[in-house]
């Protein structure tokens, strides 16, 4: 399978880079970035091919994989050549399907399949969990296919469009706040004497670990709020630290990131 990136960013090169380290022989990737060194390092991470322009880029592609910015995705859809036999696919937080369409028809771009897909960083590592949104002139095999690209980082899913919002911020943006949470857990360890090193790897192992625990869980039809309670034994250290938490307003805060999430994601396509 032919896969282009326009642009070769942290996210881009996370996905082909996952891909190529799975399945290596399935894909062949182009990069163009327009900063050269970029492309070619990507390139040379996944055995691909960093293309000198965005004419020679898309040349022949399957797949063209649109990894840059919100902010810059009109712009640089309009600089495209024209495209043919091929599914676009967009990364970009709050660009609906209507707006890339809008772009790609001001640009003077014939019919073009599109597929919006939400990833997130854990690409890097095989485990990120994308939704993916498919307009009206996606076949079959092109959803399959981009499909499989994506899958080979993580996990997928469909979903409704109006839904994607919801899910930027429940896997696109969340593990940023997974990250804060170790770090600000770590640094409460410092305070109570445990070193930074030692604290840090302790609270990463555990959420590893009660991820885990969590999806076992799942499966077998359980929640999340059982596992509170296995946990919280009465009168014990465990309910009252998670009192205190939600006092200080653990709950609270979590909802309110996730509200200004969706909420900038819509400011980003309006």
């Amino acid at each position: 399978m032919r896969v282009t990136f326009i642009g070769a960013g942290v996210m881009g090169r996370a996905i082909a880079e996952g891909a190529a380290a799975k399945e290596a022989q399935r894909w062949q990737f182009t990069f163009f970035d327009p900063n050269l060194k970029s492309a070619q390092e990507a390139a040379q991470a996944t055995s691909g091919t960093a293309a000198t322009t965005v004419e020679d880029a898309v040349q022949d592609a399957e797949v063209v994989v649109l990894a840059v910015k919100p902010q810059v995705q009109a712009r640089v859809i309009e600089a495209l050549p024209k495209l043919a036999d091929c599914v676009l696919v967009s990364i970009a937080a709050g660009r609906s399907l209507a707006d890339i369409l809008a772009s790609l028809s001001k640009a003077g771009q014939p019919s073009v399949p599109v597929i919006r897909v939400m990833p997130n960083l854990n690409a890097i590592v095989g485990s990120a969990t994308s939704a993916i949104c498919p307009d009206d002139l996606v076949s079959p095999e092109q959803l399959e296919a981009v499909t499989a690209l994506f899958d080979a980082v993580g996990t997928t899913l469909q979903l409704d469009e109006h839904l994607i919002s919801a899910f930027t911020a429940m896997a696109g943006s969340s593990p940023a706040w997974f990250f804060q949470i170790v770090d600000d857990l770590a640094r409460a360890g410092v305070k109570h004497g445990l070193t930074k090193a030692a604290a840090t790897s302790a609270a990463c192992s555990t959420m590893l670990g009660s991820a885990l625990m969590l999806q076992k869980t799942l499966a077998e039809g359980g929640n999340a709020a059982e596992l509170v309670d296995r946990v919280c034994s009465p009168g014990g250290t465990t309910i009252t630290g998670l009192l205190a938490a939600q006092e200080a307003g653990l709950g609270p805060s979590l909802v309110a990131a996730v509200d200004a999430t969706i909420a900038r994601d819509r400011e980003l396509g309006a």
